[in-house]
């Protein structure tokens, strides 16, 4: 049974590439750049330093692309990036079970804690990795050695779930188990342990959805 689950932040727990899809081809427009929301999805799901790299690249821009799009995301209303179907259930219902939940991403801590705030999550998870730690990138398992480390987990019990293959490969360096959360299946091919389309779907690969009420239909 695995009891500690390391979530990825962007595109797994909340909702966040429709906005950050705009906000950079906003900043893209700024730039002189008009892009296909299409292609900028595309790139954002390897990675933002990815996607900047690339449209820096193509359109020859100068620098300041990457910081532009961190400046607007980070002061997004957090009713444009809401956290998935049932993620606070699950996340709740992880920690009634006796569970951890961990959070490691490469946003500000800022603005994780902004809208795990608003969604009244934050109290649901054990400790926030953010880029404010300065860990190396994903898929270097460095944060997730830490996580592990400092709290002295079994790595049979631990789960890491994110929705590109830079968050697998994370977990596989670090020798622990990895759920591939693709609600779009857009991707076809991957080195994940486990695949879901819902996170509704998690507690049965935690293996504790029979001690769940209603495996996410908790009221509080």
């Amino acid at each position: 049974m695995f009891e500690y689950v390391i979530w990825d932040f962007g595109g797994t727990l909340f909702d966040t590439y429709p906005a950050a899809t705009r906000v950079f081809r906003e900043v893209l427009s700024k730039f002189g750049v008009i892009a296909k929301e299409e292609e900028i999805l595309e790139k954002l799901k390897e990675s933002t330093i990815k996607a900047a790299t690339y449209f820096s690249n193509k359109y020859r821009l100068k620098e300041g692309l990457i910081e532009n799009f961190y400046t607007i995301e980070n002061h997004l209303e957090p009713d444009k990036q809401p956290p998935f179907k049932s993620a606070r259930e699950v996340c709740l219902q992880i920690n009634r079970n006796g569970g951890n939940n961990f959070l490691f991403s490469h946003r500000s801590n800022y603005s994780m804690t902004k809208l795990l705030s608003y969604y009244n999550m934050i109290d649901l998870f054990s400790e926030i990795v953010s880029s404010d730690n300065g860990f190396a990138r994903k898929p270097d398992p460095q944060a997730i050695m830490y996580i592990i480390d400092k709290y002295d987990l079994d790595h049979e019990r631990v789960i890491t779930i994110g929705d590109r293959e830079i968050d697998i490969e994370s977990g596989r360096r670090a020798g622990i188990a990895t759920c591939l959360f693709n609600p779009g299946g857009s991707i076809t091919s991957t080195r994940a342990d486990y695949v879901i389309d819902s996170l509704e779907q998690l507690p049965s690969i935690l293996q504790v959805c029979n001690r769940f009420k209603g495996c996410g239909d908790t009221n509080d």
